[in-house]
């Protein structure tokens, strides 16, 4: 094999090239890369919010010079649009829009996940944000750094709504969370999500669970956030925190084959249904050690395991993802009842280690 070429820059995209280059020297790999931020801890923009990180440059487990130095060529801020997988191209833009055709022996897709955006009228808005991207973050960041912004409204209240929570009481504002669901963290116990909800309550903020949002709207420089049985709260910004979805367009421009609720379809060498292409990352179905079947895990951990695996049979290698058992850590420095960590499962069963 002469060629490797990657598409997508974060923890499986970058791990594969890593381990595709430990294993073979003249491989020539090729990273296609969205933004500016290759292999940039994704996970961390919460504590960049809250102050606790205060270079965001830190979150890059390793910088674009020392990805390089492996032998390693970055595309920055180049988007993939195709792939033909009879010639093996893939089709891609470049930052001045021009479309550029790159050819590969072997290709690994790694593009990751989008934010949901929930039926909700007004998420254009000025103030509006999602949280997924280091762009994304460097927005949410301007406007905490308004002398304006006094209050936050938190749509979501799973794990990422509740790492920025924390993050914000920190910055010392008012900080209210909705969530459609009856408690805090829908996949743990009922028992343990009233704890949090309650741990909540106790550094003060404002919690409303069970409400569908239906609008925001705007009320002179202020945000009004509408939901279900008259639900109505104001705030100085609004962030949207409603999961994620696969990022496949790209793998179904080759005709790859789609499972677990959406995502692309892997077998556990990470190998699609089209030949010569694997996959990675928080696009693809996740095997689930303890369940025995494939699940949706969109965690960087796990991106950072399938790449490995991909980039090494990638080059020859094989080896097989072993799995998955779904575990998930908020940080807890304020919240979390007690504990120093809430760790869940998705087999089903939970418990807070101290």
């Amino acid at each position: 094999m002469n060629s490797l070429l990657i598409v997508g820059g974060s923890d499986a995209g970058i791990s594969a090239a890593l381990r595709a280059r430990e294993l073979d020297h003249s491989v020539d790999i090729t990273v296609v890369v969205a933004d500016n931020f290759p292999n940039f801890s994704i996970c961390g923009l919460p504590f960049y919010l809250s102050g606790e990180v205060s270079d965001w440059q830190s979150l890059a487990h390793r910088t674009i010079s020392e990805i390089a130095a492996e032998g390693i060529r970055l595309l920055l801020n180049h988007t993939a649009r195709a792939v033909d997988p009879t010639n093996k191209i893939v089709t891609i833009d470049d930052p001045e829009g021009k479309s550029l055709k790159l050819r590969y022996d072997r290709l690994i897709i790694a593009t990751g996940a989008a934010p949901i955006a929930p039926p909700i009228r007004g998420l254009d808005l000025q103030g509006v944000y999602f949280l997924r991207t280091m762009a994304d973050s460097f927005a949410v960041y301007r406007h905490l750094e308004s002398a304006d912004t006094k209050s936050v409204v938190i749509l979501g209240n799973g794990y990422i709504g509740m790492e920025m929570a924390d993050a914000l009481t920190r910055r010392n504002l008012n900080v209210t969370v909705v969530g459609r669901s009856a408690t805090i963290l829908k996949t743990v116990d009922v028992e343990l999500g009233h704890m949090v909800e309650d741990e909540l309550h106790r550094h003060g903020v404002k919690v409303a669970t069970g409400v569908a949002v239906e609008e925001i709207c705007q009320n002179g420089r202020r945000l009004v956030v509408l939901g279900a049985k008259g639900f109505r709260t104001e705030a100085d910004m609004v962030l949207v925190s409603a999961g994620v979805l696969p990022s496949t367009n790209l793998a179904r421009s080759a005709g790859i084959g789609l499972g677990y609720r959406g995502a692309i379809a892997v077998c556990r060498r990470m190998e699609t249904n089209v030949s010569d292409i694997y996959s990675a990352g928080d696009c693809v179905e996740t095997w689930h050690y303890l369940l025995k079947q494939s699940t949706y895990q969109p965690l960087g951990t796990i991106a950072h395991k399938q790449g490995r695996i991909a980039g090494e049979n990638a080059v020859g290698g094989n080896r097989e993802f072993a799995g998955s058992m779904g575990t998930q850590r908020c940080k807890d420095i304020r919240f979390g009842c007690g504990a120093n960590w809430i760790e869940r499962y998705r087999s089903g069963w939970c418990r807070i280690s101290a």
